[in-house]
C-alpha cells in the first residue's frame, strides 16, 4: 500500500477530527449530508462528498468539451476528479455527469475510514430533489420515483463499461402522474482482479449521470418536459487498454 504524505496525512486527520466532533455533539446529520444546493461549477465536488460518503477534499475539472471528458480521469493525485454538463436547445442544463474517485481507492490512499461504503448515483439525486421539493408549492406530479437499476455493466467485456455508460439514455420520463428520474453509474474498484493489469488511473473510480438541480426544479413546478435525454456514443475501437 502506497504511504501517505504529510499533506495527505493532514487532510486525512482534519475531516476525521470533523466526523468525531459531529457525531460527539449528538447531530444526527453525518458531515457528508448535502445540506444545501451546491453551484454547478461544484456540483461533482458535492456529489463525491454524498455518493462516496468521504470528507478528502477534492480538485474539479469542469470540462466545456465532451472528447476532453472523455478522455480525462478521476485521479487519486490530488484528487482530481471531472465533470461535463449536458444542455437543451436553448441552453439550459439538464443532466451533469461525474467520474469521481470510489471508497476503496480513498481508503487505500488516505486511511481506512476516510470514505465510504461506496453509495448510489441515485443518493445524490434524492439529495437534491430533498432540497428543491421544499421550494416547489404545487408539485405538477403526485410522486417522484428513483429507478433502482442504475448498474452498468459489461461482464463478457469489462474494458467497455465506459462506452455503455457514455451511451445515450433517456434520463427522465412520466408515467401518468409519477415523474421517473433514471440515472447510469458504475463503480471499478482499485482491487478489483479484473482490472488488475489495467493502469492505476483507470482504477479506483466511481462515474455517475445525475440531474441538474434547476432542471429537476423546472419538471416539478411544471415548467419543463420530461424525457431529457443524457449521453453519446464514443468510438468504441479506441486502442486503450481499458475504455473508462
Amino acid at each position: 500500500m502506497k504511504l501517505m504524505n504529510f499533506r495527505q496525512y493532514l487532510q486525512t486527520a482534519q475531516f476525521l477530527l470533523l466526523a468525531l466532533l459531529v457525531n460527539a455533539c449528538g447531530n444526527t446529520q453525518q458531515p457528508f449530508d448535502l445540506l444545501q444546493l451546491p453551484t454547478v461549477d461544484n456540483y461533482c465536488l458535492a456529489a463525491q462528498r454524498v455518493v462516496t460518503r468521504t470528507l478528502v477534499p477534492m480538485q474539479l475539472t469542469v470540462h466545456e468539451d465532451f472528447d476532453a471528458f472523455v478522455k480525462s480521469k478521476a485521479l487519486i493525485e490530488g484528487p482530481v476528479i471531472q465533470q461535463f454538463n449536458w444542455y437543451d436547445t436553448e441552453g439550459n442544463i439538464q443532466g451533469i455527469s461525474c467520474k469521481l474517485k470510489n471508497a476503496d481507492h480513498l481508503n487505500m490512499q488516505f486511511g481506512e475510514g476516510s470514505a465510504g461504503p461506496d453509495g448510489l448515483c441515485q443518493d445524490m439525486n434524492r439529495a437534491v430533489f430533498g432540497l428543491v421539493a421544499k421550494n416547489v408549492a404545487d408539485s405538477a406530479y403526485t410522486q417522484v420515483r428513483f429507478d433502482q437499476s442504475e448498474t452498468v455493466s459489461n461482464d463478457e467485456q469489462p474494458a467497455m463499461t465506459g462506452p455503455d455508460w457514455l451511451a445515450p439514455y433517456t434520463m427522465t420520463y412520466a408515467d401518468g402522474g409519477i415523474l421517473h428520474v433514471a440515472t447510469k453509474g458504475f463503480v471499478v474498484d482499485f482491487s478489483d482482479p479484473r482490472y488488475a493489469k489495467a493502469p492505476a488511473r483507470f482504477r479506483g473510480v466511481h462515474y455517475c449521470h445525475l440531474i441538474a438541480p434547476q432542471y429537476l426544479a423546472e419538471l416539478l413546478a411544471g415548467n419543463a418536459q420530461p424525457g431529457a435525454v443524457i449521453g453519446r456514443e464514443v468510438d468504441r475501437n479506441i486502442p486503450n487498454p481499458i475504455t473508462l
